[in-house]
């Protein structure tokens, strides 16, 4: 999981309400705030801290400041057929394109069966899981994609050519709990390089080369490097297929164009392209039946024999919905670094930030 493992617990809706009120202070309206916050706050309650505030408030707030991102939505549906649209986002926040795709997703899937939409020109989106989870009160499978600014050489290169480029699919249940695989194409996120730099934690061997191309688990030499794909040249082949999805199918930026990471650049958009699809279940099945299944296939899965010394067997998206009720409860653990990072934000906007 991208999360941190410490830091000073705080509860969930005091951190919603001051980051709201950030967003609207620097010119993000009070709708759009409301969602890319919520996004952002669902990540860290998810355990996916490296998309949530702990890593992002303070990048997209510079990048809004500096004029690289827009505060002002801008969202124009350029090509549209009965169960697809291309939605250029004119370099508006990514969580305000992505929200806009999926729901066009979500209602053209009513009415065809399948649905797929994509955002062109926009940014970071935060976790892919938000995205594809819309679909699952709609009795609907979800999918996500976005690509991302390259940090990955294809297999026999030294060049990175290729972003984390993340996928997600969310598909419902009945009485257990959704699936939903969210998984970068690298082994970890490079914002989990970043986590564990501003930590100063060591990385789990295999994550990352350095930039001699030599194994690194000094988070510092990592982010000067590459990242591993995961399976190897299984890896590259997907992340080269979604950064082709992404990227050259909606006519953004992919591989080596990208101007750069988002806390480097602060000069030029990002220029991302992102997609989402949405499958209605009864275009195939009743949906209370492939549910049923469902709940069926992961008991078969849970209750298979385990390896010596595994304790429990778990479903992908499982330890999230496990890791939200725990931080609900609990609160949300902020690096110490991180909430200094926070107070001096908060200085400048004359928005205290709220104390433990």
């Amino acid at each position: 999981m991208a999360g941190v493992d410490s830091g000073i617990m705080f509860p969930a809706e005091r951190l919603r309400g001051w980051t709201q009120d950030v967003f609207q202070k620097v010119g993000v309206s009070r709708d759009d705030a409301i969602l890319l916050t919520d996004s952002l706050i669902e990540a860290n309650l998810r355990g996916v801290d490296t998309h949530g505030i702990t890593r992002m408030l303070c990048v997209y707030v510079e990048r809004i400041q500096k004029g690289v991102m827009s505060a002002k939505s801008n969202l124009t549906v350029v090509r549209e057929k009965a169960s697809t649209a291309l939605i250029d986002c004119h370099n508006s926040i990514g969580q305000v394109g992505a929200a806009r795709a999926m729901q066009m997703a979500i209602e053209k899937a009513r009415l065809t069966g399948v649905a797929f939409t994509a955002a062109a020109h926009t940014n970071h989106y935060g976790a892919a899981a938000y995205w594809a989870m819309m679909a699952l009160p709609s009795g609907m499978i979800g999918f996500a994609s976005t690509n991302a600014p390259a940090v990955v050489a294809p297999t026999g290169g030294r060049t990175a050519m290729f972003g984390t480029n993340p996928i997600c699919i969310a598909i419902p249940a009945d009485k257990e709990l959704p699936v939903v695989p969210d998984m970068a194409t690298t082994v970890v996120a490079r914002g989990r390089i970043n986590l564990y730099a501003k930590q100063n934690k060591p990385l789990e061997p295999g994550w990352a080369i350095d930039e001699h191309g030599i194994p690194t688990t000094d988070p510092h030499a990592a982010l000067k490097g590459l990242l591993a794909p995961i399976g190897g040249y299984k890896g590259y082949g997907i992340m080269l297929a979604v950064d082709f999805l992404c990227g050259v199918l909606t006519g953004s930026n992919y591989g080596t164009h990208f101007p750069g990471f988002l806390a480097d650049n602060m000069i030029d958009p990002t220029d991302v392209g992102s997609v989402f699809a949405a499958v209605n279940i009864e275009s195939f099945m009743d949906l209370p039946e492939f549910t049923a299944a469902i709940d069926k296939a992961v008991r078969e899965i849970k209750t298979s024999t385990r390896t010596d010394g595994v304790e429990r067997i778990y479903i992908p998206g499982e330890i999230e919905f496990e890791m939200k009720a725990q931080r609900l409860a609990h609160g949300i653990p902020i690096p110490e670094e991180v909430v200094k990072d926070f107070i001096n934000l908060g200085r400048e906007l004359a928005l205290p930030f709220p104390q433990v």
